[in-house]
Protein backbone atom coordinates (compact mmCIF):
# COMPACT_ATOMS: atom_id res chain seq x y z
CA UNK A 1 0.00 0.00 0.00
CA UNK A 2 1.34 3.80 -0.34
CA UNK A 3 0.27 5.38 2.73
CA UNK A 4 0.30 9.41 2.79
CA UNK A 5 0.64 10.11 6.96
CA UNK A 6 -0.97 13.03 7.75
CA UNK A 7 0.16 14.68 11.46
CA UNK A 8 0.53 18.08 12.67
CA UNK A 9 3.61 17.15 14.60
CA UNK A 10 6.20 13.96 13.40
CA UNK A 11 9.56 13.54 15.16
CA UNK A 12 12.29 15.16 15.40
CA UNK A 13 9.83 17.90 16.55
CA UNK A 14 7.59 16.65 19.37
CA UNK A 15 5.42 17.50 22.33
CA UNK A 16 4.13 14.01 23.86
CA UNK A 17 3.57 10.73 22.89
CA UNK A 18 1.33 10.24 20.06
CA UNK A 19 4.13 12.12 17.36
CA UNK A 20 6.66 9.19 18.34
CA UNK A 21 4.04 6.55 18.41
CA UNK A 22 3.11 7.92 14.58
CA UNK A 23 6.79 7.67 13.68
CA UNK A 24 7.01 4.12 15.14
CA UNK A 25 4.04 3.20 13.13
CA UNK A 26 4.91 4.48 9.87
CA UNK A 27 8.03 3.07 9.92
CA UNK A 28 6.95 -0.62 11.05
CA UNK A 29 4.67 -0.55 8.29
CA UNK A 30 7.37 0.34 6.02
CA UNK A 31 9.17 -2.75 7.33
CA UNK A 32 6.59 -4.24 5.99
CA UNK A 33 7.06 -3.58 2.73
CA UNK A 34 4.89 -0.25 2.46
CA UNK A 35 5.32 2.57 0.87
CA UNK A 36 5.20 5.90 3.35
CA UNK A 37 4.87 9.47 3.08
CA UNK A 38 4.15 11.96 5.56
CA UNK A 39 3.02 14.88 5.20
CA UNK A 40 3.45 17.69 8.39
CA UNK A 41 4.27 21.10 10.17
CA UNK A 42 7.40 22.54 9.84
CA UNK A 43 6.57 23.53 13.58
CA UNK A 44 9.99 23.40 16.08
CA UNK A 45 12.30 23.68 13.04
CA UNK A 46 13.53 20.28 13.39
CA UNK A 47 14.23 18.52 9.89
CA UNK A 48 16.04 14.85 9.94
CA UNK A 49 16.06 12.49 6.92
CA UNK A 50 14.32 9.17 7.71
CA UNK A 51 15.05 6.09 6.11
CA UNK A 52 12.16 4.42 4.18
CA UNK A 53 9.88 7.63 4.67
CA UNK A 54 9.20 10.76 2.51
CA UNK A 55 8.48 13.39 5.05
CA UNK A 56 7.37 16.60 3.88
CA UNK A 57 7.24 19.20 6.68
CA UNK A 58 5.78 22.16 4.57
CA UNK A 59 2.39 22.66 6.50
CA UNK A 60 1.84 25.65 8.80
CA UNK A 61 0.13 24.95 12.26
CA UNK A 62 -1.62 27.62 14.00
CA UNK A 63 0.71 27.86 17.18
CA UNK A 64 2.96 30.38 18.67
CA UNK A 65 6.44 28.90 17.55
CA UNK A 66 8.43 28.04 20.88
CA UNK A 67 5.23 27.94 23.11
CA UNK A 68 3.16 26.14 21.77
CA UNK A 69 0.76 26.66 24.59
CA UNK A 70 0.55 30.22 24.50
CA UNK A 71 -2.27 31.56 22.76
CA UNK A 72 -1.67 31.89 19.30
CA UNK A 73 -2.13 35.57 17.63
CA UNK A 74 -2.47 36.10 13.52
CA UNK A 75 -4.40 38.56 11.73
CA UNK A 76 -7.47 37.09 9.82
CA UNK A 77 -5.32 37.75 6.98
CA UNK A 78 -2.63 35.54 7.47
CA UNK A 79 -4.98 32.92 8.90
CA UNK A 80 -6.40 32.98 5.39
CA UNK A 81 -2.99 33.00 3.89
CA UNK A 82 -1.66 29.79 5.74
CA UNK A 83 -5.19 28.11 5.39
CA UNK A 84 -4.80 28.42 1.88
CA UNK A 85 -1.36 27.05 2.41
CA UNK A 86 -2.07 24.06 3.73
CA UNK A 87 -4.84 23.66 1.46
CA UNK A 88 -2.31 23.55 -1.32
CA UNK A 89 0.63 21.47 0.17
CA UNK A 90 -1.86 18.74 0.60
CA UNK A 91 -3.38 18.93 -3.05
CA UNK A 92 0.12 19.07 -4.69
CA UNK A 93 1.60 16.18 -2.50
CA UNK A 94 -1.73 13.92 -3.17
CA UNK A 95 -1.23 14.92 -7.00
CA UNK A 96 2.90 13.80 -6.71
CA UNK A 97 3.02 10.47 -4.18
CA UNK A 98 -0.71 9.07 -5.51
CA UNK A 99 -1.42 7.49 -2.24
CA UNK A 100 -3.59 4.82 -2.16
CA UNK A 101 -5.09 6.11 0.71
CA UNK A 102 -5.01 8.94 3.69
CA UNK A 103 -3.79 7.83 7.74
CA UNK A 104 -4.80 10.77 9.53
CA UNK A 105 -3.55 11.35 12.76
CA UNK A 106 -3.90 14.90 14.74
CA UNK A 107 -4.43 17.75 13.24
CA UNK A 108 -4.69 19.80 16.17
CA UNK A 109 -3.80 23.07 15.92
CA UNK A 110 -4.33 22.86 11.90
CA UNK A 111 -7.94 25.18 10.98
CA UNK A 112 -11.17 23.81 10.36
CA UNK A 113 -10.96 23.94 6.80
CA UNK A 114 -8.15 21.41 6.68
CA UNK A 115 -10.44 18.75 7.82
CA UNK A 116 -12.73 19.68 5.43
CA UNK A 117 -10.11 19.21 2.35
CA UNK A 118 -9.29 16.12 4.10
CA UNK A 119 -13.05 14.77 4.08
CA UNK A 120 -14.13 15.95 0.15
CA UNK A 121 -10.93 14.21 -0.81
CA UNK A 122 -12.08 10.65 -3.12
CA UNK A 123 -9.20 8.43 -1.62
CA UNK A 124 -9.89 6.26 1.49
CA UNK A 125 -9.47 7.19 4.31
CA UNK A 126 -8.16 6.33 7.94
CA UNK A 127 -8.57 8.69 11.38
CA UNK A 128 -6.66 7.11 14.24
CA UNK A 129 -8.44 8.96 17.22
CA UNK A 130 -5.79 9.41 20.13
CA UNK A 131 -7.73 11.94 21.73
CA UNK A 132 -10.90 14.80 20.97
CA UNK A 133 -9.25 16.88 18.16
CA UNK A 134 -11.73 15.72 15.63
CA UNK A 135 -14.69 16.76 18.05
CA UNK A 136 -13.13 20.25 18.62
CA UNK A 137 -13.59 20.50 15.00
CA UNK A 138 -17.41 18.94 14.44
CA UNK A 139 -18.91 19.27 17.69
CA UNK A 140 -16.99 22.01 20.24
CA UNK A 141 -20.31 23.07 22.33
CA UNK A 142 -20.14 18.76 23.40
CA UNK A 143 -16.46 18.63 23.95
CA UNK A 144 -16.48 21.90 25.81
CA UNK A 145 -19.63 21.37 28.25
CA UNK A 146 -17.83 17.65 28.69
CA UNK A 147 -14.66 19.08 29.63
CA UNK A 148 -16.36 21.82 32.04
CA UNK A 149 -18.58 19.41 33.78
CA UNK A 150 -16.16 15.97 34.08
CA UNK A 151 -12.65 17.32 33.45
CA UNK A 152 -12.10 20.71 35.06
CA UNK A 153 -15.92 20.56 36.92
CA UNK A 154 -15.48 24.64 36.55
CA UNK A 155 -16.06 26.70 33.88
CA UNK A 156 -12.21 27.25 32.31
CA UNK A 157 -12.56 24.88 28.94
CA UNK A 158 -13.77 28.12 26.51
CA UNK A 159 -10.33 29.47 27.51
CA UNK A 160 -8.59 26.43 26.77
CA UNK A 161 -10.69 25.20 23.59
CA UNK A 162 -10.26 29.04 22.01
CA UNK A 163 -5.92 28.29 22.40
CA UNK A 164 -6.31 25.04 20.56
CA UNK A 165 -9.16 25.74 18.02
CA UNK A 166 -8.23 28.28 15.34
CA UNK A 167 -11.39 30.34 15.14
CA UNK A 168 -12.53 29.56 18.71
CA UNK A 169 -15.72 28.26 20.16
CA UNK A 170 -18.30 27.40 18.15
CA UNK A 171 -21.45 26.30 18.60
CA UNK A 172 -22.96 23.09 17.20
CA UNK A 173 -25.99 20.84 18.34
CA UNK A 174 -25.22 17.67 19.67
CA UNK A 175 -28.19 16.26 18.85
CA UNK A 176 -27.19 16.09 14.63
CA UNK A 177 -25.61 13.13 14.14
CA UNK A 178 -22.77 13.91 12.13
CA UNK A 179 -22.16 11.48 9.30
CA UNK A 180 -18.04 11.52 8.79
CA UNK A 181 -16.40 9.98 5.23
CA UNK A 182 -13.98 7.43 6.33
CA UNK A 183 -13.46 4.79 8.99
CA UNK A 184 -12.06 5.08 12.79
CA UNK A 185 -9.61 3.53 14.91
CA UNK A 186 -10.02 4.49 18.63
CA UNK A 187 -7.53 3.65 21.29
CA UNK A 188 -10.04 2.99 23.66
CA UNK A 189 -13.58 1.90 24.48
CA UNK A 190 -13.53 5.28 26.39
CA UNK A 191 -12.76 6.97 23.33
CA UNK A 192 -14.91 5.58 21.15
CA UNK A 193 -17.98 6.17 23.46
CA UNK A 194 -16.64 9.70 23.91
CA UNK A 195 -17.35 10.42 19.98
CA UNK A 196 -20.40 8.41 20.16
CA UNK A 197 -22.24 10.42 22.72
CA UNK A 198 -20.83 13.72 20.62
CA UNK A 199 -23.32 12.38 18.04
CA UNK A 200 -20.76 11.05 15.48
CA UNK A 201 -20.39 7.98 13.33
CA UNK A 202 -17.80 7.16 10.76
CA UNK A 203 -19.75 5.60 6.91
CA UNK A 204 -17.16 3.18 6.77
CA UNK A 205 -17.09 1.74 10.49
CA UNK A 206 -15.08 2.13 13.21
CA UNK A 207 -12.99 -0.37 15.64
CA UNK A 208 -11.02 0.11 19.05
CA UNK A 209 -6.78 -0.73 18.58
CA UNK A 210 -5.41 -0.63 22.44
CA UNK A 211 -1.93 0.91 21.66
CA UNK A 212 1.51 -1.15 22.51
CA UNK A 213 4.66 0.02 23.55
CA UNK A 214 8.20 -1.60 22.96
CA UNK A 215 9.11 -3.96 25.81
CA UNK A 216 12.61 -3.96 26.58
CA UNK A 217 12.19 -7.36 28.46
CA UNK A 218 14.65 -6.80 31.62
CA UNK A 219 15.86 -10.25 33.50
CA UNK A 220 14.48 -10.34 37.07
CA UNK A 221 17.35 -9.25 39.05
CA UNK A 222 17.37 -5.65 37.29
CA UNK A 223 13.69 -5.23 38.89
CA UNK A 224 12.94 -3.47 42.12
CA UNK A 225 11.92 -6.02 44.96
CA UNK A 226 8.63 -4.20 45.93
CA UNK A 227 8.41 -5.24 49.14
CA UNK A 228 10.97 -2.87 50.43
CA UNK A 229 11.40 0.69 49.77
CA UNK A 230 14.66 1.70 47.48
CA UNK A 231 16.07 3.46 50.85
CA UNK A 232 14.71 3.12 54.33
CA UNK A 233 13.38 5.41 56.00
CA UNK A 234 12.35 7.37 53.05
CA UNK A 235 9.02 6.59 50.73
CA UNK A 236 9.96 8.15 47.15
CA UNK A 237 6.89 9.23 44.79
CA UNK A 238 7.05 9.49 41.28
CA UNK A 239 5.43 11.68 38.35
CA UNK A 240 6.05 10.96 34.71
CA UNK A 241 4.98 12.76 31.99
CA UNK A 242 3.55 16.19 30.37
CA UNK A 243 3.23 18.76 32.92
CA UNK A 244 0.21 20.54 32.14
CA UNK A 245 -3.15 21.12 33.71
CA UNK A 246 -4.89 18.05 32.17
CA UNK A 247 -2.77 15.60 33.65
CA UNK A 248 -3.27 16.52 37.52
CA UNK A 249 0.49 16.73 38.79
CA UNK A 250 -1.19 19.55 41.04
CA UNK A 251 -3.72 17.03 42.66
CA UNK A 252 -0.68 14.64 43.41
CA UNK A 253 0.81 17.99 45.16
CA UNK A 254 -2.08 18.90 47.05
CA UNK A 255 -2.47 15.07 48.31
CA UNK A 256 1.73 15.10 49.45
CA UNK A 257 1.43 17.44 52.66
CA UNK A 258 -1.35 14.67 53.59
CA UNK A 259 0.50 11.93 53.33
CA UNK A 260 3.68 13.52 54.68
CA UNK A 261 1.10 14.02 57.64
CA UNK A 262 0.07 10.27 57.94
CA UNK A 263 3.25 8.73 57.11
CA UNK A 264 5.51 10.97 59.81
CA UNK A 265 7.97 7.66 60.25
CA UNK A 266 9.15 7.84 56.93
CA UNK A 267 10.28 11.08 55.02
CA UNK A 268 7.85 11.24 51.38
CA UNK A 269 9.11 13.00 48.38
CA UNK A 270 7.18 13.71 45.28
CA UNK A 271 9.57 13.77 41.75
CA UNK A 272 8.32 15.53 38.36
CA UNK A 273 9.81 13.91 35.64
CA UNK A 274 9.24 16.18 32.37
CA UNK A 275 8.99 18.95 29.99
CA UNK A 276 8.77 22.33 31.93
CA UNK A 277 7.24 24.21 28.51
CA UNK A 278 3.93 24.88 29.63
CA UNK A 279 5.17 28.05 31.89
CA UNK A 280 2.17 29.33 33.75
CA UNK A 281 1.46 25.62 34.61
CA UNK A 282 4.58 25.10 36.02
CA UNK A 283 4.29 28.82 38.37
CA UNK A 284 1.15 27.28 39.54
CA UNK A 285 2.71 24.69 41.01
CA UNK A 286 5.74 26.35 42.01
CA UNK A 287 3.20 28.48 43.91
CA UNK A 288 1.12 25.70 45.27
CA UNK A 289 4.34 23.84 47.13
CA UNK A 290 4.93 27.45 48.20
CA UNK A 291 1.52 27.89 50.16
CA UNK A 292 1.66 23.87 51.33
CA UNK A 293 5.42 24.22 52.28
CA UNK A 294 6.33 21.26 49.99
CA UNK A 295 9.67 23.11 48.64
CA UNK A 296 12.10 20.85 50.30
CA UNK A 297 9.84 17.63 49.11
CA UNK A 298 9.26 18.30 45.53
CA UNK A 299 11.93 17.93 42.78
CA UNK A 300 11.54 18.74 39.51
CA UNK A 301 13.67 17.04 36.51
CA UNK A 302 13.81 16.40 32.95
CA UNK A 303 12.02 14.04 30.63
CA UNK A 304 13.95 11.16 30.27
CA UNK A 305 13.82 8.98 26.55
CA UNK A 306 11.16 5.76 27.00
CA UNK A 307 13.94 3.32 26.97
CA UNK A 308 15.29 4.99 29.87
CA UNK A 309 11.64 4.93 31.81
CA UNK A 310 12.24 1.55 33.45
CA UNK A 311 15.83 2.60 35.01
CA UNK A 312 13.76 5.75 36.29
CA UNK A 313 11.24 3.11 37.69
CA UNK A 314 13.32 1.17 39.31
CA UNK A 315 14.49 4.19 41.51
CA UNK A 316 11.01 5.39 43.14
CA UNK A 317 8.58 3.24 45.27
CA UNK A 318 5.06 4.19 43.91
CA UNK A 319 4.01 5.85 40.65
CA UNK A 320 1.41 8.55 40.43
CA UNK A 321 -0.54 9.20 37.64
CA UNK A 322 -3.28 11.85 38.05
CA UNK A 323 -4.72 12.56 35.31
CA UNK A 324 -7.69 14.66 34.41
CA UNK A 325 -8.75 13.48 31.60
CA UNK A 326 -6.62 10.18 29.82
CA UNK A 327 -7.66 8.59 26.18
CA UNK A 328 -5.11 5.85 26.80
CA UNK A 329 -1.45 6.34 27.69
CA UNK A 330 1.30 4.59 26.49
CA UNK A 331 3.91 5.82 29.98
CA UNK A 332 1.17 4.02 32.01
CA UNK A 333 1.39 0.88 30.68
CA UNK A 334 5.43 0.89 30.45
CA UNK A 335 5.43 1.40 34.14
CA UNK A 336 2.97 -1.68 34.97
CA UNK A 337 5.77 -3.40 32.75
CA UNK A 338 8.06 -2.10 34.80
CA UNK A 339 6.87 -3.66 37.85
CA UNK A 340 6.24 -0.58 40.00
CA UNK A 341 3.59 -0.10 42.31
CA UNK A 342 1.34 2.31 40.50
CA UNK A 343 -1.99 4.76 41.74
CA UNK A 344 -3.68 6.16 38.82
CA UNK A 345 -6.76 8.20 38.94
CA UNK A 346 -9.93 6.14 36.88
CA UNK A 347 -9.66 8.89 34.39
CA UNK A 348 -10.90 7.68 30.29
CA UNK A 349 -8.84 4.97 29.53
CA UNK A 350 -6.71 4.48 32.66
CA UNK A 351 -9.20 1.60 33.86
CA UNK A 352 -8.72 -0.35 30.66
CA UNK A 353 -5.06 -1.02 31.26
CA UNK A 354 -5.26 -0.94 35.69
CA UNK A 355 -7.29 -3.29 37.51
CA UNK A 356 -8.10 -1.48 40.87
CA UNK A 357 -6.67 -3.96 43.44
CA UNK A 358 -5.69 -6.18 40.81
CA UNK A 359 -2.74 -4.63 39.04
CA UNK A 360 -3.02 -0.81 41.02
CA UNK A 361 -4.54 1.12 43.07
CA UNK A 362 -7.15 3.68 41.41
CA UNK A 363 -8.71 7.12 42.90
CA UNK A 364 -11.35 9.75 41.56
CA UNK A 365 -10.02 12.16 39.62
CA UNK A 366 -8.80 15.69 40.94
CA UNK A 367 -9.66 14.46 44.37
CA UNK A 368 -6.46 15.12 46.11
CA UNK A 369 -7.85 13.57 49.34
CA UNK A 370 -8.89 10.25 47.39
CA UNK A 371 -5.84 9.66 46.20
CA UNK A 372 -3.82 10.49 49.45
CA UNK A 373 -5.74 7.48 51.13
CA UNK A 374 -4.71 5.03 48.12
CA UNK A 375 -1.11 6.22 48.05
CA UNK A 376 -0.97 5.70 51.82
CA UNK A 377 -2.40 2.09 52.04
CA UNK A 378 0.05 1.15 49.54
CA UNK A 379 2.92 2.48 51.72
CA UNK A 380 1.51 0.84 54.37
CA UNK A 381 1.12 -2.41 53.06
CA UNK A 382 4.65 -4.11 51.94
CA UNK A 383 2.53 -7.21 50.43
CA UNK A 384 0.05 -5.24 48.60
CA UNK A 385 2.82 -3.67 46.45
CA UNK A 386 4.88 -6.97 46.08
CA UNK A 387 1.07 -8.57 44.58
CA UNK A 388 0.59 -5.15 42.54
CA UNK A 389 3.78 -5.37 41.33
CA UNK A 390 3.71 -9.10 40.11
CA UNK A 391 0.03 -8.60 38.57
CA UNK A 392 0.68 -5.48 36.99
CA UNK A 393 3.69 -6.68 35.09
CA UNK A 394 1.67 -9.52 33.04
CA UNK A 395 -0.80 -7.13 32.56
CA UNK A 396 1.16 -4.81 30.59
CA UNK A 397 2.34 -7.80 28.13
CA UNK A 398 -0.99 -7.28 26.57
CA UNK A 399 -0.51 -4.43 25.21
CA UNK A 400 2.57 -5.01 22.63
CA UNK A 401 3.63 -2.63 19.83
CA UNK A 402 3.61 -5.95 17.58
CA UNK A 403 0.48 -6.76 17.82
CA UNK A 404 -0.94 -2.75 17.48
CA UNK A 405 0.97 -3.22 13.97
CA UNK A 406 -0.79 -6.52 12.88
CA UNK A 407 -4.17 -4.25 13.98
CA UNK A 408 -3.42 -0.97 12.26
CA UNK A 409 -2.07 -3.10 8.86
CA UNK A 410 -6.00 -5.15 9.39
CA UNK A 411 -7.61 -1.80 9.59
CA UNK A 412 -5.82 -0.37 6.83
CA UNK A 413 -6.92 -2.81 4.52
CA UNK A 414 -10.21 -2.63 5.28
CA UNK A 415 -9.97 0.37 4.95
CA UNK A 416 -8.41 -0.01 1.30
CA UNK A 417 -11.09 -2.41 0.05
CA UNK A 418 -13.90 -0.84 1.46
Amino acid sequence: MKILFISNLYPPNVIGGYERLCFDMASALHARGHDITVLTSSYGGGHEEIRGQRVIRTLKLFATEGAIYKPFEASLEERGQWERHNEEQFCKLVEEAEPDLLFVWNLYFFNHGFLDLIQQSALPKLYLLTDNWMLLFLNPEFIGKYFSREVFKKKVITRIINRMLPGGLKKKSSNTVMSIKGRAIFASKFMMHLYEDASCAFQEGSAICYHGVHFLHKPEAQRKDRTTFVKEGEVRLLFAGRIVDIKGVHTALEALAGIQRACRQQRVTLTIVGDTQDKSYKKRLDDLAARLGLEQSLIFRQPVPETGLFDLFQQFDIYLFPSLYEPFSLTLILALEAGIPTVASAAGGNVEIVGHRQTGLLFEAGNAGSLKRQVVEMIRNDQLRAQLSRAATGRASAFTFEKMVSQIETELEQTLCV
